[in-house]
């Protein structure tokens, strides 16, 4: 698959430099439009976005994309205590100021709908509106394959062995060769109907070359989360997107989203998965449009 955005770096104030790719060749976006900031999933590079970044650059709406550091950078290990939440929205803020963006619109997916909650929530003035698809605001391991046994077997995941994490990290980067792993991650996380095979070995090629390490820790991070109580003080356009056969994070997560939100607006989209803007990429991104219309 071709690439996407224009790529570029930036140095941070802690020294580390990170990737983040835009619509737009020059430093700063243009004036008159919000910025779209598209902030991905646990573990995910920008497959997801395809056919949004598609639609986005024919008709010219400015995006940025943010790649969390400690992913597809190999510096993991270096920065093996600053892969979390908070420094992934620290980060985005460095990255905004960088290139002085003013307004922006946040659309997250999956996990990219705590680092949306996060930055909000520590720098509220920014956003104007927000999107949040397929994601939570408390912990998903309850409501994960909607089994209620679980989050009982995730101390498994995070147990610390050498040995454990080795043959993981094997099997892990090897992914995007196994037949059964590609056909798991086109059932569980999109419609196979309607997905094509190479965006899901697009996804798994990018997911190889992260750390295994990366997923466990960001996994405990978000048995963690919870922000219930500071949803009750945002009062910005929001709208929650949420596929009814999504077995990751189960529509009731995003209803709970939904109803401590203020005034925002809930798509249900039957059949869909945990993957909506690409198992139905007209209807999610029409919606981002007239949410991008609303605020303008």
């Amino acid at each position: 698959m071709e690439e996407l955005g224009i790529k570029k770096t930036m140095g941070l104030s802690d020294g580390r430099e990170v990737v983040y790719r835009t619509s737009f060749k020059e430093n700063s976006p243009p004036q008159g439009t919000p910025l779209i900031v598209l902030n991905n999933g646990l573990v995910c590079g920008n497959a997801w976005w395809y056919y949004t970044i598609k639609l986005f650059d024919s008709i010219g709406v400015p995006y940025l994309m943010h790649e969390y550091r400690g992913h597809f950078d190999g510096n993991y290990v270096k920065d093996k205590k600053k892969v979390n939440l908070q420094q992934f929205s620290h980060d985005l803020e460095e990255i905004l100021d960088g290139i002085d963006a003013d307004k922006v619109i946040m659309v997250g997916h999956s996990m990219g709908v705590n680092v949306t909650l996060h930055y909000l929530i520590s720098h509220p003035q920014r956003v104007l509106a927000m999107a949040l698809i397929s994601g939570t605001p408390i912990a998903p391991g309850d409501y994960l394959f909607n089994f209620k046994y679980a989050k009982r077997l995730l101390p498994l995941l995070f147990i610390d062995n050498p040995l454990k994490d080795l043959i993981c990290n094997q099997l892990w980067k090897t992914s995007h060769f196994n037949p059964v792993a590609l056909k798991l991650v086109h059932v569980l996380g999109t419609d196979p109907e309607r997905v094509p095979a190479k965006i899901i070995k697009w996804y798994m090629k990018d997911l190889a070359s992260i750390d295994f390490r990366v997923f466990v820790q960001l996994v405990r991070e978000m048995e963690d989360f919870n922000v219930l109580q500071e949803l009750q003080s945002i009062n910005i356009p929001s709208l929650v997107i949420g596929g009814t056969k999504d077995p990751l994070c189960p529509l009731p997560l995003q209803k709970m989203l939904h109803e401590n939100l203020k005034g925002s607006e809930f798509l249900v989209i039957p059949g869909s998965r945990h993957v909506p803007q690409i198992d139905n990429p007209e209807l999610v991104n029409g919606r981002i449009l007239s949410l991008l219309k609303r605020v303008s």
